[in-house]
């Protein structure tokens, strides 16, 4: 068992300067990675557990084009019964380590009818339904000049096309209704999901820089005519991870440098 203040010495020395949340079904990214070391959630004395399918949790400490990058393959959700901190466990131990640049991802559920499930999205702002984030900096939430410029171009060195939108967060752990995401879109809503927001907020009070990107995974409840699954969302998400992986690797090695 690994105490959290003894992680910079079992990561080793240079440390990672890059740190990624991987949301549902975007673990894979990591096979285009030189994985050094692993880490399960479970080695580390009083760290939560994921307990959502497609989070294997665990920290995977790897290379890409000599940029070192620490990787959450699972992240921790106010549904699962956990708190602010522990939801922010995270995000809390890349600052611990030092780590400066952030790429947050996840699978959302998608609102805008100018996009389509696959579709990478930039998250420029977030709308807050839970009200967990109230004690944060509402600037915060909002994508800054430089990260968007970061994104802009890691786009245009990968050719991967990527939109942007507004996130709007709820706690789950069930699905919308098509009322709600009607109301959503009234606000200006592109995308809704269960997480990701107070990762974003904190991380960039924190002096951190975030990269934050949502997979749509699938059309919100009212917008498609069929039931909405987890399951759903993690085909489509494995079905993006070329595209994914390569936006997303392709930014670590720019902001990297």
């Amino acid at each position: 068992m690994i105490k959290t203040n003894e992680l910079a010495k079992y990561f080793g020395d240079p440390g990672p300067s890059v740190g990624i949340v991987l949301g549902s079904g975007l673990g894979n990214l990591l096979d285009s990675v030189n994985v050094l070391k692993k880490l399960p959630y479970a080695d580390i004395e009083g760290f939560p557990r994921s307990t959502v399918p497609g989070h294997a949790g665990e920290f995977v400490l790897g290379s890409i084009g000599g940029v070192r990058l620490l990787a959450a393959k699972g992240r921790f959700h106010y549904y699962e019964g956990y708190d602010l901190d522990a939801v922010l466990s995270i995000v809390k131990t890349f600052h611990a380590l030092g780590i400066k640049k952030v790429i947050i991802t996840n699978a959302a559920g998608l609102i805008d009818p100018a996009y389509a499930p696959g579709d990478i999205l930039l998250i420029r702002d977030c709308v807050d339904m839970t009200t967990l984030a109230s004690g944060m900096k509402p600037e915060s939430a909002r994508i800054r000049p430089a990260e968007a410029a970061a994104a802009k171009e890691a786009s245009r060195l990968s050719g991967i096309t990527i939109g942007e939108g507004v996130y709007v967060w709820t706690t789950g752990p069930s699905y919308e209704t098509p009322a709600e995401i009607r109301y959503f879109a009234s606000l200006g809503g592109d995308l809704v999901g269960m997480s990701t927001m107070p990762e974003i907020m904190w991380a960039r009070e924190h002096g951190m820089d975030v990269y934050p990107f949502s997979c749509a995974t699938n059309w919100a409840a009212g917008i498609a005519t069929k039931p909405l699954t987890h399951e759903e969302v993690f085909e489509t998400a494995q079905h993006v991870q070329h595209d994914m992986t390569h936006f997303i690797l392709t930014l670590c090695k720019y902001i990297g440098d």
